[in-house]
């Protein structure tokens, strides 16, 4: 079925499925088996679902298509998982995680959106939204004047003035990150303005730039930090 409509995944697919976000789906199509079906157009283009189907073909897995107007909602009946079922409870998991793990491509995102006109309405994005989303970079920012006190001009605080100016410290395995949290004290925090239901915790990532500075010199003259090759 699948090789009679040659499916073909989208190459404007606006979202972004990293090594991770591939490993996962492969590995819930494997251990768990399929989900949540795919979408595809009249010229059997994904619409959604792209990570998966790509998958799936890595793993040789047929595919049925089944046609609609867009007026019903298809279900697709596991009759092979019961609700009490781990593996029923872990597909439930896997199915929401894995769409977690990928990430909008915004320059695609922005194209789109410039695309879809007045249907932006029904995409899930705020108009103020979709407006950051698809300014132009190159455009001045809008200046919006101060308003008048009666006090005549307003100086700058001196602290306005000051520079603040940062590093980004990217680390690819967790035995250097582990090692930057030793070095530079960080800690898990829990985000004070979760919305009810949600508890967010996180490694600050934040620091003074000074005491960064002589933390890894301090560091560099004891031989006390080792990369890992």
């Amino acid at each position: 079925m699948a090789a009679k409509h040659k499916i073909k995944v989208d190459p404007e697919n606006v979202r972004i499925h990293d090594e991770r976000n591939q490993e996962a789906i492969g590995q819930s199509l494997r251990d768990l088996g399929t989900g949540r079906s795919i979408l595809i157009d009249s010229d059997n283009v994904v619409i959604g679902g792209n990570g998966v189907y790509a998958q799936a073909q890595e793993l040789g897995l047929p595919v049925r298509v089944i046609e609609s107007d867009g007026t019903e909602l298809i279900a697709v009946k596991r009759t092979d998982l019961k609700s009490s079922d781990a593996k029923r409870k872990a597909l439930a998991i896997a199915d929401n995680r894995t769409s977690d793990l990928s990430f909008f491509d915004d320059a695609k995102l922005s194209r789109m959106l410039d695309q879809c006109g007045e249907l932006n309405a029904a995409v899930g994005f705020t108009p103020e939204e979709i407006a950051e989303l698809t300014a132009n970079p190159d455009d001045p920012a809008e200046e919006i004047p101060a308003k008048d006190s009666g006090q005549g001009e307003i100086p700058f605080a001196e602290e306005l003035l000051e520079s603040h100016n940062y590093v980004v410290l990217y680390f690819n395995n967790s035995v250097d990150w582990l090692q930057a949290q030793t070095l530079f004290n960080l800690q898990s925090v829990k985000e004070p303005g979760a919305k009810p239901g949600y508890v967010h915790r996180g490694i600050g990532r934040v620091i003074n730039g000074a005491a960064a500075l002589n933390r890894i010199l301090h560091a560099g003259e004891n031989n006390t930090v080792e990369v890992a090759k």
